[in-house]
């Protein structure tokens, strides 16, 4: 099934319920391979990737955790969750993501991997409104998946099929987000700028740059 868009699923202003509890949870495992360096430390921006994709799940949940196989990010305050079985790419992040949320009791967890340094809080925002009493929700995007699933809030009674889908084989993210029928949520176009290269890097660092000039050119001026 493809990720379809949910009908109103960013109207929030009709929906009286409590918005969900959710774990932050970085995806920082990745093996960094056409980086050439563990890009998780790459500055972007001035702040390294898994701190700058912390620090946006910080300004909408009140709890974040790094996931990795590899320990923590140098540096970091957060909490580690471990992968619970050998690197199984993103997908095994999520269920590493989604085991911890259940054990604090929790409603689920957002992920977001670290590589995408263009992701801001209005983002998480509306993913997290959109997710009402679907099991995830994620971003619509141009491409094959039509949606981001390492950008995505999952519910933990998606975790028994990340688990079967990992049994199976399976390493990827879309297809838990297929199986458990995902929503998608229209948000601006452009914020999904992956980062797997240095010229990727120097890409989003020009983006920021540029978002910044134009902020400070729209702030209103004192007479």
């Amino acid at each position: 099934m493809q990720c379809v868009l949910r009908p109103g699923a960013v109207d929030v202003s009709a929906r009286a319920e409590a918005p969900p509890a959710l774990l932050g949870a970085v995806l920082a495992g990745g093996r960094s391979r056409r980086f050439g360096r563990d890009k998780a430390a790459e500055p972007v921006g001035g702040v390294p990737l898994a701190e700058r994709a912390a620090a946006t799940l910080a300004e909408v949940l009140p709890e974040v955790v790094f996931v990795s196989s590899r320990g923590a990010p140098k540096g970091s305050g957060r909490p580690h969750v471990a992968d619970l079985r050998a690197p199984c790419g993103p997908l095994g992040g999520i269920e590493a993501a989604l085991a911890r949320a259940e054990e604090l009791g929790l409603d689920g967890a957002f992920v977001l991997a670290c590589d995408l340094p263009l992701v801001d809080a209005d983002v998480v925002r509306a993913v997290v409104a959109t997710l009402g009493d679907a099991r995830a929700a994620a971003p619509a995007r141009a491409g094959t998946p039509p949606c981001e699933p390492l950008c995505a809030a999952y519910r933990v009674s998606c975790l028994a099929v990340a688990r079967s889908l990992l049994d199976g084989g399976s390493r990827a993210a879309h297809e838990l987000f297929t199986a458990v029928d995902g929503v998608t949520v229209e948000v601006p176009a452009g914020a999904f700028l992956n980062v797997n290269t240095p010229a990727d890097r120097e890409r989003a660092e020009r983006r920021l740059d540029l978002d910044r000039r134009v902020a400070h050119a729209e702030r209103p001026r004192s007479s």
